[in-house]
């Protein structure tokens, strides 16, 4: 999902959601609220092992957030993405390779209060010591070099994205409302490279694109839960042809169950080439589809991501889609050949990228803007 070249318009409906901490429940409830929208995750990409989790935090106003492991400083934070008195934290914390030999990480939060008032406010997160490694899957597109636009990480514009519920809704184990999720938490948008570029000429026509019309194939088995197949294709990258909504966002799409009752979703697929239908069981590397240009894409690309549905949610209409959660996952091997600045293929023309190292990585995901082989 990308503005002008490829990098998303992201979905920061920015509704908060909270949950009450403290002694003094009413007082706080006044000024400061927090809440997590999903438990933490250990991630594993060409950067390290990470602790991975989410705060929703509602106050006036916010500084800084500092984590503390005991006695010990893991992180200051500051890097909160803020509407009015909403704040978005995605906290990625470096993995200890023998786990964590504490139960949980008190987080210190400085804001200020209604009546502009300096406040401090704790908020302890209870985490285990060791999280179970990442599924495994295949990559969705065919052997090659590959930018992993957008790819997990702190700053990855899919990692602090949110879709909102048409309504908050109430939490009671949380005490607070949830708001919204972000399915795409761990997305990846896939654009081939040959000879450095990802399109010949000067990138103007869809088919300049190396990536555009070549085969979307299933990550893993499993049974097609629902396609849409009939969303045009913007004709001229950097340009949309019609209004972005959450009845067209995902563009063309195809969402996968898998034996685990995980879900995996293509976006963006070329109109009519969706080559499966609700109900169908797929193989491992089956093809779904042709790489488009439909949806909230301004130049060819595959969106792929996946989802955990431990409620058993359906998708009967498109916009079901938007709201479940995501889950980290990793690929058995690849090579990266080196990383592009974020928003590289965001102002053309471009500069050819030529590889800086030459390192194989198995059981690991990419990392923003890797550009990598398999």
């Amino acid at each position: 999902m990308l503005v002008p070249y490829l990098k998303i318009v992201c979905v920061f409906f920015f509704i908060c959601f909270a949950a009450c901490k403290g002694d003094d429940a009413s007082t706080q409830r006044q000024s400061f609220f927090i809440a997590l929208p999903t438990d933490p995750v250990k991630v594993t990409n060409t950067e390290g092992d990470w602790l991975v989790y989410e705060l929703h935090i509602k106050a006036p106003s916010i500084s800084k957030a500092e984590l503390y492991q005991g006695s010990t400083l893991l992180q200051t934070y500051t890097d909160f993405i803020t509407k009015d008195d909403l704040h978005l934290a995605s906290i990625w914390l470096p993995y200890p390779e023998s786990g964590w030999n504490t139960q949980q990480i008190k987080h210190t939060f400085y804001y200020t209060d209604t009546n502009g008032s300096e406040k401090v406010e704790t908020f302890t997160l209870p985490i285990n010591s060791n999280y179970p490694a990442s599924k495994t899957i295949t990559f969705p597109v065919p052997e090659g070099i590959w930018l992993a636009e957008g790819a997990p990480g702190s700053t990855s514009y899919h990692t602090r994205a949110i879709f909102p519920y048409p309504e908050p809704q109430y939490d009671t184990t949380q005490e607070g409302y949830l708001i919204g999720n972000n399915p795409q938490r761990y997305a990846i948008d896939y654009a081939r490279i040959e000879e450095g570029l990802p399109y010949k000429n000067e990138g103007t026509s869809l088919e300049d694109w190396y990536c555009y019309n070549q085969p979307v194939t299933a990550v893993e088995s499993g049974t097609v839960l629902f396609t849409k197949n009939t969303i045009p294709d913007h004709q001229t990258p950097g340009e949309y042809d019609y209004d972005i909504t959450t009845e067209n966002v995902t563009g063309n799409v195809v969402y996968i169950e898998h034996a685990d009752g995980t879900i995996s979703t293509y976006c963006h697929l070329i109109p009519n080439s969706v080559t499966v239908t609700v109900g169908d069981v797929v193989a491992t590397g089956d093809e779904v589809g042709r790489l488009g240009n439909s949806g909230n894409s301004s130049a060819p690309h595959l969106h792929m991501h996946l989802l955990t549905n431990p409620e058993g949610k359906s998708i009967e209409a498109y916009e079901d889609g938007l709201y479940f959660e995501s889950l980290p996952y990793v690929f058995p091997q690849f090579k990266k050949l080196g990383q592009l600045p974020p928003g590289y293929l965001d102002v053309p023309p471009l500069s050819p990228f030529s590889p800086s190292e030459d390192t194989d990585f198995t059981q690991k995901l990419p990392s923003e803007s890797d550009v990598i082989q398999f």
